[in-house]
């Protein structure tokens, strides 16, 4: 790669692999889903523990399908940070219950204690704590609360698969956990998501939910449809591809882990530039590199200039029409809104990337904040 050569903020990485798999789906002439959807669902359930995997279209429709299968409905409360995707909350507003928004913890952007407490009712029926960028933030903290109160705990973890917390993968503390097969998450097959749990009732409530509402499929005919459900399969050929791409899952997350430790060893931090800090001592896998910059823009179009990609943080989910509230709500958002965005964390970086990276920031940084 030329030193003028564009390095992304994140490129999907398929290659001969995935076409085997896809040939194999193509030569047994079924695309729909199933058996490579089952052998899927199998492997995730052996990596990661729980007793039942369910795959579907999303990361959001696992997300709904799961609140779903509890049984939350118009009149119930469910609990979003304001800092996320806005696909949590859509998700939350697919079932016809409210999205209460809570602020951010400023260290971690995962949801803020004080804020939570207050805004707890009788109403409530969920909470939705999103691994940003795979980190656990206050999972622990918010699990306790949330037993205390009797409230489910459906984790958003689409950014965070094959992360961990004390030798425990995130997305199994939770009643559910959800997962993302989206193009920037380390593993992709275009779209698709997994919903993983231990409460067999809800595993059965899924399986119906994402296929119009029968448990046991026959010919798609004179099958029985006891249930109000939906068309969220998943499909042989998705499958597949994510089958593949597992198979590169080890290397795949020691490169992003050594980006994530490059840049915490080689880029000045002081208070108006730094990494929004990974746990990696206790299993956290830092799928992108997240940083908070002062002057986020200024410094974005200086790599930009110098054919380095980013991503800025998505706005708030109260500054969004479907979801406003007065910025008030929520001091911690206000001191971050605007000033966070990822740094390049792609697969292909080679150190002399990275090296260009750091110098480019750390020369910003002295000239601006020194």
């Amino acid at each position: 790669m030329s030193s003028n050569s564009k390095i992304h903020w994140w490129q999907p990485e398929v290659g001969d692999k995935e076409i085997d798999y896809l040939k194999k789906v193509i030569k047994i002439n079924y695309t729909n889903e199933g058996f490579y959807v089952e052998k899927l669902e199998n492997k995730i359930k052996k990596k990661f523990g729980p007793k039942f995997a369910v795959s579907t279209t999303s990361g959001t429709s696992a997300l709904f399908l799961a609140l779903k299968a509890f049984g939350i409905q118009k009149g119930d409360e469910v609990i979003v940070p304001n800092i996320t995707f806005v696909a949590t909350a859509n998700a939350v507003k697919l079932t016809g219950a409210k999205v209460v928004l809570v602020d951010v913890d400023r260290n971690n952007l995962s949801i803020d204690m004080k804020s939570l407490k207050k805004s707890v009712t009788k109403k409530t029926k969920a909470i939705i704590p999103v691994h940003i960028s795979g980190r656990s933030g206050n999972l622990i903290s918010v699990l306790k609360f949330a037993k205390q109160k009797n409230i489910k705990i459906i984790e958003d973890a689409a950014e965070a698969m094959f992360s961990k917390y004390k030798n425990k993968y995130l997305g199994t503390y939770g009643d559910c956990g959800c997962f993302s097969f989206s193009p920037n998450k380390i593993i992709n097959s275009g779209q698709g998501g997994m919903i993983i749990t231990n409460n067999y009732k809800v595993f059965n409530n899924l399986k119906k939910l994402k296929d119009q509402g029968r448990l046991n499929r026959g010919s798609g005919g004179d099958d029985r449809h006891d249930f109000i459900g939906y068309n969220f399969k998943y499909t042989n050929l998705q499958a597949a591809t994510a089958l593949a791409q597992l198979e590169r899952l080890n290397k795949r997350k020691k490169t992003l882990t050594e980006n994530y430790k490059f840049y915490k060893k080689n880029l000045f931090q002081n208070e108006n530039f730094y990494l929004i800090d990974q746990d990696i001592r206790n299993g956290n896998f830092p799928l992108w590199v997240d940083a908070y910059c002062k002057d986020r823009d200024k410094l974005v179009n200086l790599l930009k200039k110098n054919n380095i990609g980013t991503r800025n943080y998505w706005f708030p989910l109260n500054e969004h029409k479907p979801y406003k509230k007065d910025i008030k709500f929520f001091k911690n958002t206000k001191l971050l809104i605007n000033k966070l965005f990822w740094l390049p964390s792609t697969f292909n970086m080679k150190k002399s990337d990275l090296n260009k990276i750091s110098k480019i920031v750390n020369e910003f940084n002295k000239n601006n904040y020194e």
